[in-house]
């Protein structure tokens, strides 16, 4: 494989514009012979006369030279636009972005976060990733995301590097018109005999279902479902209360009726917002960007 360098094309183009190396030298201001020299070497390399020699009259570019030109310079032009991307990319000003979140997190820390920044970064490819949390966790480990921003639902110290956003109480959601929507805040046995609609937990850690139950309240549970849209669907039909972290932000369900959020009197366990990376890795100055406008959502 042929060796010669950016440094060595660089000064041969400049001498075929100018038309010598004294001047050559000057525009790029290097010495005449730091010039020849890479001429020569460039010469030696490829095997190939690049310019005509004439004393005290200049150098012009041979056929083979002007063919050879011609690369050199489509390869000049690809470094210069290599070393631009490169720049832009550790100034977080070009390259790809992927978060993996869930909906409620996305709907109200991580879609904020990324629209207070797209307009400074529109070249940024972001993609948000909604999945559940074994998968979340998966894709991460494997590289597919860069961080989460999630409910905490069982890290590996080992292989994750955890940052608490917000610590949050479960409230409960009820149809609009329930009796109970009267009261500023609900205490557990108020909601005895009431069926719960459950979102499928799908992680290690602690469900709603669980905090209610260790609370001393177990409900009877006639729908589950893994769409959290879909059970509060079910809330706004009647069918039940259910507990989240983020109380809707319109009050109303996907089948359009009326639902409400009411804060429990008595704590029944918490539910953590994390941010999770990587360990070892490091994160690019628009991923950190993104990440600290999501903790100015919080």
């Amino acid at each position: 494989m042929l060796q010669f360098s950016l440094r060595q094309l660089s000064l041969f183009a400049e001498t075929a514009k100018c038309g010598g190396i004294a001047q050559a030298a000057r525009n790029l201001n290097v010495s005449p012979a730091a010039v020849a020299s890479a001429i020569d070497k460039l010469e030696d390399t490829t095997g190939l006369v690049l310019f005509d020699r004439f004393p005290a009259r200049g150098m012009r570019l041979t056929p083979t030279g002007a063919e050879f030109l011609a690369d050199a310079e489509a390869l000049l032009a690809q470094s210069r636009r290599l070393a631009k991307h490169a720049t832009d990319l550790a100034a977080g000003d070009a390259g790809s972005l992927r978060i993996g979140t869930h909906h409620a997190v996305a709907q109200n820390i991580v879609l904020p976060a990324v629209l207070a920044l797209r307009e400074s970064h529109p070249a940024v490819r972001i993609e948000i990733v909604e999945d559940e949390f074994e998968n979340l966790t998966a894709a991460l480990d494997n590289g597919k995301v860069d961080a989460l921003v999630v409910f905490d639902q069982g890290f590996d110290p080992l292989r994750h590097m955890i940052e608490t956003l917000k610590v949050l109480d479960p409230i409960v959601l009820l149809p609009a018109a329930h009796p109970l929507t009267k009261k500023e805040r609900i205490e557990i046995k108020d909601l005895t005999g009431l069926p719960y609609i459950n979102v499928s937990a799908s992680g290690p850690g602690q469900s709603y279902l669980d905090m209610l139950r260790a609370a001393g309240l177990d409900p009877e549970v006639p729908l589950s479902s893994q769409s959290r849209e879909l059970a509060q669907a079910y809330v706004g039909k009647g069918l039940g209360f259910t507990l989240v972290a983020f109380p809707p932000r319109q009050g109303i369900t996907i089948e359009g009726d009326n639902i409400a959020a009411r804060p429990l009197k008595q704590s029944i366990g918490k539910v953590r917002v994390v941010i999770a990376q990587p360990r070892g890795g490091r994160a690019t100055k628009f991923a950190s960007s993104v990440l600290q406008a999501c903790r100015a959502q919080i």
